[in-house]
């Protein structure tokens, strides 16, 4: 069923060549589970099933095998699949896994597919990572916490959902994506590890809009990914405070927790000026895409087409976020995205840099469709103020995200 796994890869490769067993167990959020599998397909990963007996009555087993092209194990049998299984995989994932399975994996208990497969790997240092959805009194239920705080302590890790109507949800399937990616990623140096959890970060992300009338404005074609992507990142190294400034239209995944909304140009400058003004932050990442200029005088109301067929507007230059962050906090890392159209790229952000005060320009060629603005993948030349460039390759946004952090600290642009 090869042709069931043409999916592989198509939205990343952080997990490229990477054999995930996703046990899944009989919760009624098991109808996420297909699209957890496939997530973790799409970044790489060859997904096996394993299933409760309980599971497989509320999902048939071909349901998975559909979503994987592997078949599913729901059987013990005397073929011992779950020790084969337990010495091949690189990660085992559960997703969503109950009360029930959980207090059995602390006790010890083997007693079908999923519980023996979690009592095999135990020990071995096969990452586990569990993602619990139950109703709230459950989780709370004192005997669980202290099986879940048993897990922990021999290395399994969780992934915690919303707790919403009494229940504590299952986690999104970009929420434990994240959660894989972290276990599964090489471990960088101590020293790395120790550096970026002193820094804290502040991003911006997506567009603003200069209003024309109330109904009417001014934007550009910025989605915000690849500001998310560098907060993930940041929220992956176990960075200190990281906070995201939103423009208007981003989508923002869930364990992003200090975000700020804005709308227009002004408003993401001040909100700006007032995080960095609290300390917090050692280095500001400008991804977003504030428009470059705003209206002189927009019209209260609506403007009515069909009382002026032409309209002229007079247009200003918004303020220069960058420049005005640098100013009044020179002590921060500055780091700014300069989107141009062509070629001269390096020449282009030296003279932004001197403009801005920038400490690193990430300069991106918007007239590809391939990348850039609304694109999953970008490419992109690292201009710092002193030293060589370093050109990154086409990849996807998180992937970029991960060498812009990976740069700033082995450069040693922020001052520990």
């Amino acid at each position: 069923m090869d042709y069931l796994k043409e999916i592989t890869g198509s939205d990343g490769s952080e997990l490229a060549g990477k054999k995930i067993a996703m046990c899944v167990t009989a919760s009624v959020s098991i109808t996420e589970a297909p699209r957890i599998a496939r997530a973790l397909m799409r970044h790489g990963a060859d997904v096996t099933i394993v299933l409760t007996r309980e599971a497989r009555d509320l999902v048939s087993s071909p349901v998975f095998e559909w979503s994987t092209g592997n078949r599913p194990i729901t059987e013990i049998t005397g073929r011992v699949e779950h020790v084969e299984l337990a010495s091949s995989v690189d990660l085992v994932l559960v997703a969503p896994c109950t009360a029930n399975s959980l207090s059995k994996f602390a006790s010890g208990i083997a007693d079908d597919p999923v519980s023996t497969l979690i009592c095999t790997i135990l020990g071995t240092g096969v990452p586990l990572v569990i993602a619990q959805a139950m109703h709230e009194p459950m989780l709370k239920n004192p005997i669980l916490q202290e099986s879940m705080e048993k897990l922990k302590k021999i290395g399994a890790a969780f992934v915690s959902g919303r707790l919403e109507e009494s229940k504590s949800k299952l986690a999104t399937p970009e929420e434990i994506l994240e959660a894989v990616i972290a276990s599964l990623s090489p471990e960088k140096p101590h020293e790395y590890n120790l550096e970026l959890q002193s820094i804290g970060f502040l991003i911006t992300a997506g567009p603003t809009r200069e209003p024309i009338d109330q109904v009417r404005f001014i934007s550009n074609g910025s989605s915000g990914k690849m500001g998310v992507a560098l907060a993930q990142a940041c929220l992956r190294g176990s960075a200190g405070d990281v906070c995201l400034i939103a423009g208007p239209g981003v989508s923002i995944p869930p364990n992003i927790k200090d975000i700020k909304n804005v709308v227009t140009t002004e408003e993401m400058l001040q909100a700006v000026l007032k995080e960095l003004d609290s300390g917090k932050y050692d280095v500001f990442i400008s991804a977003g895409a504030p428009a470059d200029y705003g209206v002189a005088h927009p019209k209260s109301g609506k403007i009515n087409t069909s009382e002026k067929e032409q309209l002229s507007i007079e247009l200003n230059a918004t303020p220069k976020i960058i420049k005005a962050a640098k100013d009044k906090h020179p002590e921060v890392c500055v780091v700014s995205f300069k989107a141009e159209y062509g070629s001269e790229l390096i020449r282009r952000s030296k003279e932004s840099m001197q403009q801005s005060g920038s400490d690193l320009v990430v300069a991106n060629d918007v007239s590809r469709g391939d990348i850039g603005f609304g694109s999953d993948q970008n490419e992109v030349t690292l201009v710092p103020r002193e030293g060589d460039p370093k050109f990154l390759k086409k990849a996807t946004k998180d992937e970029i995200a991960d060498q812009i952090l990976d740069f700033i600290v082995e450069r040693k642009l922020v001052n520990f």
